[in-house]
């Protein structure tokens, strides 16, 4: 089994993704609120916040149940996105796993967390159908989410959420996929504010999350 290769960059692209976004078009944009609220912020939240929100795009995917996903699903609720793929032998069932403890502990410390939404996006829709995604969640959490779609649709929105992956084909045509392993935080808004960057622990989700909240005071 190939593990896939772990570039240092890609783990941070989200987080670095904002920010440069922000340097690029900040002068075209007003009022410059988000930039100064995260300049404000502790060292602790600036580490997950991003410098300004991005807003989700239209999209349309498909849940491992078959049900439409579009934007309207990660409204009114926190929602954690992660992107992975079901063949990934280390990061994706690491995260998830994380992911797992993390939805536990906040349902344990505040009852509105079981309506937040947990969400994995598959970045291998050859492999990753529907019917697949579905047993494989449910080895974790039943209630986590399942995505998936056309690689047009899945690159668009990936690209929208600063994720980035790469497929990977060795000399001996052994195949894995290179892949942002953070995490995305999407406000009730619809907003994405910010990412859990590995490595992921439950308590230091939750510590990062709850800062972060606090912080934005919703």
């Amino acid at each position: 089994m190939m593990y896939p290769i772990r570039r240092p960059a890609l783990a941070l692209l989200a987080l670095a993704a904002g920010a440069a976004a922000v340097l690029a078009s900040g002068c075209a944009r007003q009022p410059e609120a988000p930039l100064a609220a995260w300049g404000r912020a502790p060292d602790e939240v600036r580490a997950v916040l991003w410098p300004e929100p991005r807003t989700l795009p239209d999209f349309v995917l498909t849940t491992q149940h078959g049900q439409r996903f579009g934007p309207a699903e990660l409204r009114g609720q926190w929602g954690f996105l992660f992107f992975g793929y079901l063949s990934c032998p280390d990061v994706c069932p690491v995260t998830l796993h994380a992911l797992r403890g993390f939805r536990r502990l906040l349902q344990e410390q505040d009852r509105e967390a079981a309506g937040y939404r947990i969400v994995f996006v598959s970045v291998d829709p050859e492999r990753d159908t529907a019917a697949r995604i579905g047993p494989y969640l449910a080895h974790f959490d039943a209630d986590f989410i399942g995505l998936t779609g056309t690689p047009e649709e899945l690159r668009r929105f990936a690209d929208a959420l600063a994720v980035r992956y790469e497929t990977l084909t060795d000399a001996n045509g052994l195949v894995a996929i290179d892949h942002t392993s953070s995490v995305m935080i999407v406000d009730p808004a619809g907003q994405v504010v910010g990412a859990l960057p590995p490595p992921h622990q439950p308590e230091r989700m939750v510590a990062s999350f709850r800062g972060l909240r606090d912080y934005l005071g919703r």
